[in-house]
Order: C-alpha cells, then structure tokens, then sequence
C-alpha cells in the first residue's frame, strides 16, 4: 500500500472517529426512504457512548444528591478520590474503546463513507446547493451547517431587546447576608433539578427519538420541510424546520407565517406545528434550547435568545414581514410567544393556547408548603417566566386559548376557576382597559370566567350582551383617540355598562375549548384574531359557544 494512499485511511478514520451519527437517508424523486443500518462494531461502539452519556446527564440533575452520597461513603478522603480516580481511568478507557470500534465499523460501511465526504464537501464549498443534497439525510444536528448566526444581524437594524426581569432594590449588607443562602441554594436547585422539572423534555427526549426521527421525516418527505440550524447571540444552536407555502393555491393562508412556541415537553417534530400546518399556514418550528438538536438549556434567557434569533431568520432570510407573522406559543411556550411580540410589536398577532401568566403560583402548588421560600427564591432569580408582565407589552390583537378541562395550569386539576389563565386573561384586561377592568367588574369578570354553558346565557341575558353597543363605543372610541393601549374607555360609565363590556372584552380575548391540556387545537379553531373594533366585532349569540374536543 502506497504513502497516499495509508495517508488516505488515516484521514478518512479520523473522519469516521468523530463523525456524526447518520440516521437515515430521506425519500426523494426516484428513490425510497432508507434507513441506515449501522455494523455491529459502530452498534456496539455508540450504544456504550450513549450509555456514559446518559449516566453522565443523569448525573448531573441529581448533582446535589451525589455528592451527597459520595461524602457519606467517605468518597472525598485520599483512599476516596484514589478510587474514584481509578474509576475514570477505565471509563475513558472504555470510551476510547468505544470510539474506535464504532470508527472501524463506520470505516466498512459504505453508506456511511458515501455520507461523510458528501458532509465534507458541503461544509468546505458551502454552496446552497450542497446544503441542499446534504438536507436529504438525517445526521446529528451539531455537524449539520450554520444557516443563519446572530452575527449576520444588521447592526443598523438591532437594536436593543426588552427584557421584564425582576426588579432589583437597594439592599443593606445584612439583608444580602440574609438571603444569600436561599439564593445560592435556588441557584444549585434550578440548575440542576429544577430546570428538568420544569422543562421535562429534556429527559423524555432520549425515550422518545424514534417519534421524533419519524415526526422529522414527515414534515420534510410529505410537507418539503427544510431544517435550519440558527446560531443564537449566546452561542447556542437552535434546531428548526419551516414550511414555506407561499404561492401554493391550495393554501389560502400560505402568505402568513406561524411561528410555533412549544411548551415544556413539546418538539416540533410532534408538538403543536401540526394544527397551523392543516389550517394552512406557513410555518416556523423551534426547539427550545437543550431539546432535539438544539444545545444549552431552556433557562429564560437562553429561550429568550432562541426565539430572537427564530424571528430574525423569519424576517432576514425566509423574508416574511412583520405583519405577516403570527406568534403561536402553547402552554410555557406563552413565555417566549410574549417575550418576541414585545421585542417585535409589528407582528400580526399573538395565539396563546393554554398558558398562565406566571409559573410561581404553578410550581408553588406542586411543592410542599414547607418549601416555599426556596421554590419563590429558585423561580424569582433563575427561573422568572413571567408571560402577563411581556404580553401587555404587546400592543396588538390577542387570543387565548383556554382549555376547560386543563389538568397542568389549573391548581386543581381540571377545575376551571384556578385556571391561571384565568389570571393572564384578567391581567391583560386590566392594563388595557383600567376604566373598565376595575374592583367592581373583576367580581363579574371571574364570574363568567368559572360559568358554565347554562350560567353563562344567564349572565349574558341579565347584561345585555347581544347586539349590545360594545363594538361601535370601542370604534367610537378609537376614532376619537387610537388603537393604542391602555385604552380609557368607560370614564364616567354605570357598574352596568362596565359589566357588560367587561364580558364582551372576555369574551373577545378568549375563546374556551372543552378539552384537556395536550389535546391538539383543531384546525378550525386556528384563527388570526382581529383588533378590537375592528368591522367583524358583531356580537351575535353564536360568539358564546364553547368548542368540544372530539
């Protein structure tokens, strides 16, 4: 064997021993979808690699418990550490072991050698086209190219994010002393247990990778998907697929994005893209940071960049404008849907289905009383997911989507007036219209909030609401003044007048789905709200019926 050709091999191994893990190779025109099969070897190799992998993660979130363990077992003394020394000598052994079988078995197999010069290629040229053959296969998201980086942003046109955090008062010395424990407790708590409590995607995800590789090929073999890797500004890689309809016929809603929010263990390969997808809407789909292919973790300043950088791509390299995106964010995803209508106003509306205003109230109820110092302090300082305060930062139209039979954001489960959206819905009234939303409507407001079908025509008959003037006051109103908000509507008006508007307001703002948290919202019910006052605000008796799951 000649130089060369030894020289050859060795790179090509090397290429092999820190490759990417191929999964399959997509249908296209004239070819079948196939499966790649790796050799016993690689099998073998990767199957180990996952292992420490797994421990490795399972490590971490029960940190606090380890070290624990480890100090009662007298880990930390010299015979201790020897030992654990010892231990990591022959796990990286292992590893090393691993590595190499799995490079061999990939060095055998010609699909794979086909598929690594093609990613070498692609990654030298970066050439669209390239990008493209390359999108054919399914491969470990953190070899895949860079499509966008927030680096590319405009400088004239970034200007700087809002961001609602906490705010911070003068302290003395002994108050900072006082609760410096807490806040260094809350800090371990969160990022180690707390932030996979809270977002238990991040575990369910290494059960569930064949729905998600199956969820993936669906969305670009029958939909002609693209997937993009986005590079935030805190240097995470954000995994996401869009679905471009734009100038299909056979989509009438084609020429509007859906930028979908998914919650806490939802992915875009089988989360909420499908209902905007069979209304048909363009759409946008993200991971949350440490979910699929994205790296990092879901902490709120991490989905915070993440979100910043989906939009950025939507409006700079998919080319959609500002007023023909919707944002759609489901559950915790209300957190970074609000977050990016307040940083991009110009958005044509905002869809939140089943979300909260805070988390506080919901991790506190799940906690034991004894607890609530830490679980306050943990979510304060590390874990602020605060979607009322982002959302009436939003100037424009608003729907949300409440699940009457919701088991995850009511207190009690399934119960409807400890719904905390509820509270989100309150909250937005009351910035909006503080002449109407006031001490002597809210009483009313939640009493149609916790009605039933049959409550509800009650209070509808006893405050007018059908063919009431409400939508020409607010035209009235608005043409007097603005669109802008808060609105000061209701100066001088009756408790009566305010009642009335205060349940048309709600009624406008929310609509009710009878169904538990997960269940998908039917397509039919997927649609862009209006601004208030808008010509289409008829108050007829039909607005008051409620949706059943079927």
């Amino acid at each position: 064997m000649d130089a060369s050709k030894k020289n050859n091999i060795t790179v090509l191994f090397f290429k092999c021993l820190f490759g990417p893990r191929l999964i399959k190779v997509y249908a296209s025109s004239g070819r079948n979808a196939v499966t790649y099969l790796p050799s016993g070897a690689e099998k073998l190799g990767d199957g180990f690699l996952k292992l420490m992998n797994w421990s490795i993660q399972l490590g971490i979130y029960t940190s606090p418990f380890v070290i624990w363990i480890l100090h009662k077992k007298n880990f930390f003394c010299y015979d201790g550490i020897h030992s654990l020394m010892r231990f990591t000598a022959i796990c990286t052994f292992l590893c090393a072991s691993s590595l190499t079988a799995r490079a061999f078995g990939r060095l055998n197999n010609p699909h794979y050698i086909k598929f690594i010069n093609h990613l070498e290629v692609a990654r030298v040229e970066n050439k669209p086209d390239m990008k493209k053959s390359l999108s054919q296969h399914d491969f470990d998201f953190s070899a895949w190219p860079v499509d966008y980086d927030a680096k590319e942003i405009d400088k004239d046109s970034d200007k700087p994010r809002t961001f609602v955090d906490e705010e911070s008062k003068t302290r003395s010395i002994t108050e900072i002393a006082k609760i410096l424990p807490c806040r260094i407790l809350g800090y371990m708590v969160a990022h180690s247990i707390g932030i996979h409590l809270l977002y238990p995607g991040t575990i369910i995800q290494h059960f569930i990778e064949s729905h998600l590789i199956d969820g993936r090929s669906r969305l670009i073999e029958d939909l002609q998907g693209e997937r993009h890797k986005l590079v935030t500004r805190d240097g995470n890689a954000i995994d996401c697929i869009s679905v471009d309809r734009r100038g299909r016929p056979q989509h009438s809603n084609g020429d509007f994005l859906v930028i979908c929010c998914e919650g806490n263990a939802g992915f875009y390969e089988v989360g909420m893209i499908g209902t905007p997808l069979e209304a048909g809407y363009s759409v946008l789909g993200w991971n949350h940071p440490g979910f699929g292919g994205s790296s990092g973790k879901p902490f709120p300043r991490q989905d915070q960049n993440a979100v910043d950088i989906v939009i950025q791509f939507a409006l700079n390299k998919l080319n959609f404008p500002a007023e023909r995106i919707i944002i759609y964010g489901w559950s915790i995803g209300g957190f970074t849907a609000s977050w990016a209508a307040m940083n991009y106003p110009n958005v044509k509306a905002v869809m939140l289905d089943a979300t909260f205003d805070h988390v506080l109230p919901l991790a506190a109820n799940v906690m034991p009383a004894s607890w609530n110092s830490i679980v306050a302090t943990t979510v304060k300082y590390n874990l602020n997911l605060n979607v009322a305060e982002q959302l009436i930062k939003y100037n424009g139209p608003v729907v949300l989507f409440r699940r009457m039979r919701d088991e995850v954001i009511a207190l009690e489960p399934g119960t409807l007036s400890t719904n905390r959206g509820n509270d989100l819905l309150i909250k937005l009234l009351k910035f909006r219209y503080p002449q109407i939303i006031d001490s002597t409507t809210i009483p009313t407001l939640q009493l149609w909030l916790n009605a039933d079908a049959s409550e509800r025509e009650k209070m509808i008959r006893k405050h007018e609401v059908v063919n009431s003037p409400c939508p020409s006051l607010l035209k009235q109103y608005i043409k007097e003044n603005s669109n802008s908000f808060p609105m000061l509507i209701g100066q001088n008006w009756t408790e009566k007048q305010k009642s009335q508007m205060a349940i048309f307001l709600a009624n406008r703002y929310m609509v009710d789905y009878d169904s538990t948290h997960c269940t998908p919202l039917p397509a039919e019910m997927f649609r862009s709200p209006q601004e208030i006052g808008s010509e289409t605000d008829l108050v007829t008796i039909s607005d008051f019926e409620v949706i059943t799951a079927q």
